[in-house]
């Protein structure tokens, strides 16, 4: 298994919105109870395999090749994507005369005073 290529990202990444939240917190049973088609066309699109075979397949496949995704591609975006989109994020902001950094995955609202 190797990470997503180029080509299937977009979709990879739409099909994975739903239940990125469940991802996080490891609910794979959650992520599979709530969004089951977004979860077999992201196991498709990071496994590399036709959806039609997948769909064909029994969920014992289905959970093997999502944990295989899910694992290979949270590693690779861990240990490789996220470090270089953070410095270029650094370079971008010293050219444009910003903050240096990536923005917060989860910013909290500050109250203003009124």
């Amino acid at each position: 298994m190797t990470p997503i290529k180029i080509k299937h990202l977009p979709a990879f990444l739409r099909a994975i919105e739903p239940i990125a939240h469940d991802l996080a917190a490891g609910d794979l049973l959650g992520s599979l109870t709530r969004h089951a088609d977004a979860v077999i066309t992201a196991t498709a699109l990071g496994a590399d395999v036709d959806r039609a075979w997948l769909d064909e397949q029994t969920p014992d496949v289905l959970i093997d090749l999502a944990s295989q995704v899910i694992e290979v591609n949270t590693d690779f975006f861990a240990h490789s994507v996220l470090p270089k989109l953070t410095v270029a994020a650094d370079r971008l902001a010293i050219v444009t005369g910003g903050t240096p950094g990536l923005p917060a995955s989860s910013g909290q609202a500050s109250a203003t005073p009124t």
